[in-house]
């Protein structure tokens, strides 16, 4: 049985041998992970489940991460969001912050820093 305490993260990258990585990782640190493979169903499950986090591709067919983001916000979801992305353009991560990311890490990712990322904004 699962502890209820554990906090619930949802990553959303279309990659998923990178998913179950950082899902693999994640929960070694004791987070509960569920992991989806592109913007609609990381929408859907928003919507449907409680989530302590998000943690968000930019770069995924058919609806980029912004877009992503810009629906969560829209929607007055509350869900801190971390960008974790390959994409290292300014531009692209100022919008990002701008739209609501809390933060913006790039790909190949630092485990230390992004695990201290989620503990200062997950709720």
């Amino acid at each position: 049985m699962k502890n209820t305490h554990q906090p619930k993260v949802l990553i959303v990258d279309d990659d998923d041998v990178l998913c179950n990585l950082l899902s693999s990782q994640l929960e070694e640190d004791g987070y509960i992970t569920t992991y989806t493979l592109n913007g609609p169903e990381a929408l859907r499950k928003i919507k449907n489940e409680n989530f302590n986090l998000v943690i968000l591709n930019q770069n995924m067919p058919g609806m980029n991460g912004d877009e992503v983001l810009a629906n969560l916000k829209a929607n007055k979801s509350s869900v801190p969001v971390i960008m974790l992305s390959a994409q290292s353009d300014p531009a692209i991560i100022v919008k990002c912050i701008k739209l609501g990311a809390e933060d913006y890490q790039t790909k190949p990712w630092e485990h230390d820093e992004l695990l201290d990322s989620i503990k200062k904004y997950i709720r």
